[in-house]
């Protein structure tokens, strides 16, 4: 049913097309400030102007700390995520969080978490989603869902509405879980066709 679902929803962009992106940033002087998370969050399926999202990408681009090259952790017990499906600028098949191209994230064993994704990619087949569960690379082209020890999941969401990223529309998604108990390693990916397969995936770590 979701590979359907998936196959359709291509359909659907194919045709629009035809007629037709948390502590301080990174630690030490020049750090960027951090944005602030809209306390009302768009609802799903329902396109949004660029100038409403700008809040959600400035949240993504600074929040959070980034711990070496690659990590970013966040702190406390009520944790509010902001992932972006190929900020433009980026690599194509990726997510960005603090400005890294898919970082591993690092939370605490129990958190509750909202996560919400924010899908600025541009193009027929560019519709993303996120699963986080301990289905770890490499990828087939499909993931079978859910994966074991699935903690969570945001349903494939449709790219941006027009090649200018200003001018465009945008599509959100948002889903709140617990962090488990447990400490231990998982992994979000896209679970489009293809997308987790050519690298859109990064790490997700429960510490202690």
């Amino acid at each position: 049913m979701r590979i359907v679902t998936a196959i359709t929803a291509l359909g659907v962009m194919a045709g629009l097309a035809s007629g037709l992106v948390f502590a301080v940033g990174t630690a030490g002087p020049g750090s960027m400030q951090m944005g602030t998370m809209p306390k009302h969050l768009p609802k799903p399926g329902k396109p949004i102007a660029y100038e409403t999202a700008r809040p959600l990408i400035k949240y993504s681009n600074s929040a959070g700390t980034r711990i070496g090259r690659k990590t970013i952790k966040f702190l406390g017990h009520d944790i509010r995520i902001v992932m972006v499906a190929v900020e433009p600028g980026s690599p194509d098949q990726t997510f960005e969080i603090h400005r890294l191209v898919d970082p591993e994230v690092e939370v605490s064993a129990g958190a509750r978490i909202t996560l919400t994704l924010l899908n600025m990619d541009y193009g027929a087949s560019m519709i993303h989603g996120v699963v986080v569960g301990h289905a770890k690379p490499p990828y087939k082209a499909i993931v079978p869902l859910p994966v074991t020890d699935q903690i969570a999941e945001i349903p494939l969401t449709m790219p941006r509405t027009l090649q200018s990223v200003r001018q465009s529309e945008y599509f959100v998604d948002t889903t709140t879980f617990n962090a488990p108990q447990k400490p231990g390693y998982y992994y979000y990916f896209c679970q489009m066709p293809g997308h987790a397969k050519t690298g859109m995936y990064g790490k997700f770590v429960v510490a202690p």
